[in-house]
């Protein structure tokens, strides 16, 4: 390596969202000498949109970035705001965090880890061009002039790519309102080879939190007993704060219909494609149109912020126009819009491109992650940022670079899915994506991807022991559960509604496979494992209460991989199981697969159409 006089690293990283933070962090810990370039210091890993981390699917990916030696678990954990637990009547697969985060706080806190990572420089500096020599990514050009060179590129841009925003009949180029896009990275690349593709996203506009009338609103409090992301955090020196729950009438809809046509969505302005996961207010009213009222989210933005986010409200509408639709809903009738709702249009480029490295196959030595590849969300972001954090740091030091398989993990999947099948949409995961969810919980991320991330030098020997004896004392736990009986006599004093059968002798295990007992409902049994953290508790208990269910899932893999050979013919598109979701059936007619092999890739098939297919087929 030169000397930081001659601007070389050994990894470059092209900016400092969530993507490009554990990127950078991830290639330093590694061991590779790292700059993480940066339009604006003082937006280093912004939340723009919602400043909340988890939710279905995305808390699976917060834990995975935590397991591999990651940041963003341990910043949500110590900034929340307000922690709940998503989907706690369904199975622990699905299962899932999601905690409103103090915005200021975040980026705060991941600037501050990021000054402090050994082998890691931050820089304010805007980079205009990927330098390229002999076919390979060798640096960057900034603005200014200079050239700095590495032997790996990451291009983290998020946004910024030709972003353009969109305000009703306004339009100015952006890369999130406030900052400026970047406007010949994306020329640079398209030279070198890459597919550029145009994306939409938005966000809704946010009000003044001394204006609302909570008085009749829903409200949702900060939960109990809601788990941390990480085992390395400590807990949010911030007082909760609570959200509330408002709807929109028909007053509302009958303002957003009499102004369609001034949404720079159904104007012609937007060309990109939106996710529909996320969809604008107009586009609710659109799909949906006989329904009477949508949710509306008040979450706040801050411990000492009067800024509430409105989420529900993604809109492109003119601004006056997004005044008069907020003092519509309840509560919001004196409502002051702080900042306006817009749609934002960018450039990112085709993943296909890319090796499940994340490396590309037209220029060598350059890495994409985060929503540069088409993805949305800031975890989709930061899970990709590591990974490619991590190779990059891999090709640098001469180490094998790392491809993580689908069933070990939801960010194997995520990057399997945008490498492999076609993108037509800004792409999430779901836990519903993966035929594997069952085995891929938010609480044995440890047990899948510590191994891999201390092999790869992103956890310290001393991380890495810790995690390994927690894993020791879960399994501890485990087989007290399995082999300590309790008394028929205390049984039913202690669990009357418990019915044990002809069964002479009862384990703390069988009382766990009951739906209504918890871990907690049995410490008195196992004392000694009463401080158990509450993550390994949850996984303690759900291999208990799903060993048949695991059974159940073997099976079905293994008849998936019999029947893959087996031929589609015309009598099979005449005949789908009625079962398949709608968005299945039309894909499946579309792509017409030859074979089940085939059907399986398509990424409208989700695990539950898979096993429905399957089973169909064996019928037949």
């Amino acid at each position: 390596m030169k000397t930081e006089q001659n601007h070389t690293y050994d990894v470059i990283v092209v900016g400092a969202g969530h993507a490009g933070c554990e990127a950078a962090m991830a290639a330093a810990r590694a061991g590779a000498s790292t700059l993480l370039c940066t339009i604006n210091l003082d937006t280093v890993a912004d939340l723009p949109c919602n400043p909340s981390i988890g939710g279905q699917g995305k808390a699976q990916l917060v834990r995975e970035v935590d397991a591999m030696g990651g940041i963003m678990g341990i910043i949500a954990d110590e900034t929340s705001l307000q922690r709940r637990s998503l989907n706690t009547r369904k199975g622990m697969a699905v299962r899932a965090n999601r905690f409103q985060s103090d915005k200021k706080a975040y980026s705060s806190a991941m600037l501050q880890a990021i000054l402090k990572q050994p082998n890691l420089r931050l820089l304010q500096m805007k980079v205009t061009e990927v330098i390229r020599e002999s076919g390979k990514a060798v640096g960057v050009r900034a603005v200014s002039g200079e050239t700095w060179y590495a032997g790996a590129i990451i291009v983290a841009a998020g946004t910024f790519l030709n972003g353009m925003i969109h305000i009703g009949d306004v339009s100015y180029p952006a890369g999130r309102a406030g900052e400026p896009p970047s406007l010949k990275l994306t020329e640079s690349l398209v030279n070198a080879g890459l597919q550029p593709m145009r994306f939409k996203t938005g966000t809704p506009p946010r009000i003044n939190a001394s204006q609302v009338n909570v008085e009749g609103l829903q409200l949702q409090e900060d939960e109990a007993e809601v788990p941390p992301f990480s085992y390395r955090s400590f807990t949010s020196p911030f007082k909760s704060k609570p959200c509330y729950i408002t709807y929109t009438n028909d007053l509302t809809h009958e303002i957003i219909s009499k102004n369609f046509e001034r949404s720079a969505m159904y104007s012609g302005k937007i060309t990109g494609m939106g996710a529909r996961y996320c969809p604008s207010i107009e586009d609710k009213l659109k799909k949906f149109p006989d329904k009477q009222a949508h949710k509306v989210f008040l979450e706040p933005e801050g411990s000492e912020s009067s800024e509430i986010y409105l989420q529900g409200l993604s809109t492109s509408l003119p601004e006056e126009v997004q005044a008069e639709v907020i003092r519509s809903v309840k509560g919001l009738e004196k409502a002051e819009i702080v900042r306006p709702g817009y749609a934002i249009e960018y450039d990112i480029f085709n993943p296909a491109d890319l090796f499940p490295t994340l490396m590309s196959k037209t220029l060598p030595n350059l890495f994409l992650a985060g929503q540069v590849n088409g993805t949305s969300g800031y975890e989709e972001a930061a899970a990709q940022g590591l990974l490619a954090g991590l190779n990059a740091a891999a090709i640098v030091l001469g180490k094998q670079m790392l491809i993580m398989p689908p069933e070990q993990s939801y960010t194997g999947l995520m990057i399997n899915d945008i490498t492999t099948r076609e993108i037509i949409e800004p792409y999430r995961v779901f836990t519903s994506r993966s035929p594997f969810r069952l085995n891929l919980r938010m609480s044995n991320a440890e047990n899948r991807l510590s191994e891999i991330a201390f092999r790869y030098g992103l956890l310290t020997e001393e991380e890495y022991g810790k995690i390994l004896s927690l894993i020791e004392y879960s399994h501890e736990a485990l087989n007290a559960c399995q082999n300590t009986e309790i008394p028929l006599e205390k049984l039913s004093e202690d669990f009357p509604d418990f019915n044990p059968g002809s069964k002479k002798r009862v384990s703390v295990s069988d009382l766990l496979k009951s739906s209504q007992y918890t871990f907690e409902d049995i410490t008195e049994y196992i004392p000694e494992f009463s401080s158990l953290p509450q993550l390994a508790k949850n996984e303690v208990e759900t291999l208990i209460k799903y060993e048949g269910y695991f059974v159940q899932q073997l099976k079905e893999f293994k008849l998936l991989d019999s029947m893959k050979e087996v031929k589609l013919d015309d009598s099979f598109y005449e005949n789908m199981p009625k079962a398949l979701s709608t968005e299945a059936k039309l894909k499946i007619k579309a792509v017409r697969p030859s074979n089940v092999e085939e059907l399986s890739r398509i990424s409208a098939v989700r695990a539950g159409d898979l096993a429905t297919i399957l089973i169909s087929l064996k019928k037949a």
